[in-house]
C-alpha cells in the first residue's frame, strides 16, 4: 500500500485478474503503464513469485518524470488537477525517480520479476513492444487522453484472447474515457466495459474499468474463479495438509484445487475421473472401495450439487452414516472417518 494509490477494493480485483491468467494458462506477460511507486505491478510480480512462475514478468513503462500537462479533452476537473499543486493527489505532479522505484522493487524482492522501461510512451512503446511479446493483462494508469491512446494503439493488438485490458482512470478524467471509446470505435470492438466498485472517503464509487478480450467477459469467469477460491480456503478448515478426499465436482475445480491435499475423483479409475455412477448401489460401493483406501472426506462441489438430488439412495446414506461437516452455496462434505 505505501506504493500505490489504488484502491483496496481494484488491487483484490487485479490479484483475481492474475490468478485468473495463470490458472487458465493464458499466455503472456504483464504490463503497466504508468507506474507511479510501483505498487499495482509489484503486486503482480509477487503473484508471479508466489506461484513460482519464472516465465513471465512484468514491464513497468513510465516516464519517471512526473506527467504531462493534460489538454482540453482530458476535461475541466484534470486542468484543476494540474493547477492545484498543493492538492491531496497531487505528488509533485506524480513525479518520481526510476531508482527510487527499483529500490522499491528490490526492498520486496521483486526485482528477478520486474523489467523497468523510461522514457514517454510515444518513443519506447514502439521500440519496445516486440520485446514485450504477447500480452496476458495490460493495465493502463496513465490519465490523459493521449497517452491512454497511445498505449491502446501500441499495445491492443499484443493482447491476447482472453487477456484483460484494465483503466485505472476511466472513471476519473474525461480524457481517459474518451480514448477508450474512440479506440473501440475506430476498431469496430465490441468488448463490454465493466466496472469495479470500491470505496473512497466512505462512500461506494466506481474505481476502475476493464474489458476482456475475446468471447469471454471477466464478469462470469471472475465469478467462478472467485468461488473456486473461497471454497478451496473453506475445505482447509477441516481437510489437513496431505490429506485424502473424495471430491465430486464433474472435474471442474481444476488440477491445483485444495494444493497440497490430495484430491480424488469420483468415479475414479486408475486415478482418473471415470464419469458419474449408474447407480446408487455403485456410488455406495465406490465410496467404500476409497474409504478403505485412506479417503477421510467426501466434498461435493455446487457444479455436482445435482448428484445430492439425483442419488437420492446415496444422499440418503451419507446423511445416515455420516456427519456434515460443511454445507452451504458452494459445499457439501461428509466426514467418513467418524460413522
Amino acid at each position: 500500500m505505501p506504493f500505490t494509490m489504488v484502491g483496496l477494493e481494484s488491487l483484490v480485483d487485479l490479484a483475481l485478474q492474475v490468478r485468473t491468467v495463470l490458472s487458465n494458462n493464458i499466455s503472456g506477460d504483464f504490463v503497466e503503464c504508468g507506474v507511479w511507486r510501483g505498487g499495482a505491478s509489484f503486486l503482480m510480480a509477487d503473484l508471479l513469485r508466489q506461484e513460482g512462475v519464472s516465465h513471465r514478468k512484468v514491464w513497468l513503462f513510465d516516464s519517471f518524470e512526473g506527467m504531462p500537462p493534460p489538454l482540453d479533452i482530458d476535461g475541466q476537473a484534470a486542468k484543476e488537477w494540474g493547477r492545484n499543486i498543493n492538492g491531496r493527489w497531487y505528488f509533485e505532479n506524480l513525479k518520481i525517480s526510476l531508482p527510487e522505484v527499483q529500490r522499491n522493487a528490490a526492498h520486496l524482492g521483486l526485482s528477478s520479476y520486474t523489467e523497468f522501461i523510461k522514457g514517454w510512451f510515444d518513443q519506447t512503446l514502439p521500440m519496445n513492444r516486440e520485446r514485450v511479446g504477447p500480452i496476458a493483462l495490460l493495465r493502463i494508469d496513465c490519465d490523459w487522453h493521449s497517452s491512454v491512446r497511445c498505449c491502446l494503439d501500441n499495445l491492443y493488438d499484443q493482447v491476447v484472447d482472453g487477456g484483460f485490458v484494465i483503466f485505472d482512470d476511466y472513471y476519473t478524467w474525461d480524457g481517459c474515457a474518451i480514448a477508450v471509446h474512440e479506440f473501440l470505435g475506430k476498431r469496430g470492438l465490441a468488448h463490454r466495459i465493466e466496472s469495479v466498485l470500491g470505496h473512497r472517503e466512505g462512500k461506494k464509487c466506481n474505481q476502475t474499468a476493464l474489458f476482456r478480450k475475446g468471447k469471454a467477459t471477466w464478469r462470469t469467469t471472475r465469478n467462478w474463479d472467485h468461488e473456486v477460491h473461497l471454497a478451496a480456503q473453506e475445505i482447509t478448515a477441516f481437510i489437513q495438509l496431505e490429506e485424502c478426499f473424495i471430491l465430486v465436482d464433474q472435474e471442474l475445480f481444476g488440477s491445483d484445487f485444495a494444493a497440497g491435499r490430495h484430491a480424488i475423483p469420483f468415479l475414479e479409475r486408475d486415478g482418473q475421473y471415470w464419469g458419474p455412477p449408474p447407480d446408487d448401489a455403485t456410488a455406495i460401493q465406490e465410496l467404500h472401495r476409497l474409504q478403505k483406501s485412506g479417503a477421510n472426506f467426501v466434498v461435493f462441489g455446487w457444479p455436482a450439487f445435482w448428484w445430492l438430488g439425483y442419488y437420492s439412495g446415496f444422499h440418503t446414506y451419507l446423511r445416515s452414516k455420516f456427519p456434515c461437516v460443511l454445507e452451504n452455496e458452494r459445499l457439501v462434505a461428509f466426514d467418513l472417518k467418524n460413522t
